[in-house]
């Protein structure tokens, strides 16, 4: 196993101490201005403090710079295996990937989730406590789950396709498993995930010509994509994105596409929006979930995507969370906030309605 660390240059780290003051300016300028705020906002003042923290760190920094802060996925995953008294189970899945277990490895279903983080930022806490959340409210419901969440090579280490093969491999390592039924297993992504869950499914259609074709027998059993990121676009039209009310900005939106794409080309595996909306009608799937935050600055292009899949692929479904942002029900336990977002109710509800 090598999980390659990310190195940075003298001025790159010194630039560390003047980022920091802006983020801190950023701060106490949301907490003066943040004690009003419009439904366009976030629902609560912590949340409001947090979504101007992210929003002016992930503008601020580079994706080097946050890789070289942040702890690697796979670090923030024995963190949660020690908190919660489990034993770290983790697979290395070769080429640099790895998979972690949250709850039983044998239990009658698992989902398949690949982390956000435009495709440059590791998973976060709220990752983990978000797949403990599933695994324990879906067994509140008479339902068998466990989580296997890939970490995937961080952009630009490297580049497409690399992370959209490590995805396949990940539910090839899955589906390989003694009598485990494709029926049985769940794709989950948000964001940058949400697009691996769209590139996996196109690839399993229209086998990628650098990736090796994974055939399956039957369906799996559904798909979740919360807030997928299907367009690498400079910008997101059509929202305004100064009030307060999301975590990200259009200021990402190059940076990250950018490092991901490197020298390759945009494609329909990279930017599911534009496929035609027959490319959806072979995905072998039973049932698609999507969701967005109504504040996100994504949504436009979210429900774009929703209606082109819906042409193609009957089974679709769009749940619209209001006065969310991105990714709210992992990006809110980040932050502390352990109330249910109303996305996260609903993938819940998806995924006990399907499981065996």
């Amino acid at each position: 196993m090598s999980l390659t660390k990310v190195k940075l240059s003298i001025l790159e780290k010194l630039d560390l101490f003047p980022a920091v003051a802006s983020i801190v300016i950023a701060y106490i300028y949301a907490l003066l201005t943040g004690l009003r705020r419009t439904e366009r906002q976030a629902q609560s003042l912590s949340l409001h403090l947090g979504y101007a923290i992210f929003r002016k760190t992930t503008s601020r920094l580079t994706t080097s710079q946050m890789q070289y802060i942040l702890p690697p996925s796979h670090k923030i995953y024995e963190q949660h295996s020690k908190k919660t008294g489990r034993l770290p189970e983790s697979v290395d899945l070769g080429n640099g990937a790895l998979g972690h277990w949250v709850g039983d490895r044998d239990a009658d279903n698992v989902i398949v989730w690949f982390h956000g983080g435009g495709f440059g930022l590791p998973a976060n806490m709220g990752y983990f406590k978000f797949y403990a959340q599933l695994v324990r409210d879906l067994k509140a419901s008479g339902k068998s789950v466990a989580v296997f969440s890939l970490t995937y090579t961080l952009a630009p280490i490297a580049v497409y396709p690399t992370q959209l093969r490590q995805a396949v491999n990940c539910l090839r390592y899955i589906l390989s498993q003694p009598n485990r039924d494709p029926s049985t297993v769940f794709l989950g992504g948000d964001s940058a995930g949400g697009n691996l869950v769209g590139g996996v499914l196109s690839h399993l259609a229209h086998p990628h010509a650098e990736i090796d074709p994974l055939p399956v027998h039957s369906n799996l059993g559904g798909a979740v994509l919360i807030a997928p990121w299907t367009l690498l676009e400079k910008e997101f039209p059509g929202r305004d994105i100064y009030d307060g009310g999301d975590i990200i900005t259009v200021a990402v939106a190059e940076p990250w596409s950018t490092a991901y794409i490197g020298g390759s080309k945009r494609d329909y595996y990279t930017d599911l929006s534009t496929a035609p909306a027959d490319w959806f009608s072979t995905f072998p799937v039973n049932t698609v979930l999507i969701t967005a935050g109504g504040n996100e600055i994504l949504l436009p292009l979210i429900e774009d995507f929703a209606a082109k899949f819906k042409e193609g692929f009957e089974n679709v479904e769009l749940f619209v969370g209001q006065r969310e942002c991105h990714v709210a029900p992992i990006y809110h336990l980040e932050m502390g906030n352990n109330t249910k977002t109303e996305q996260g109710k609903k993938v819940e509800a998806f995924l006990a309605e399907l499981m065996v």
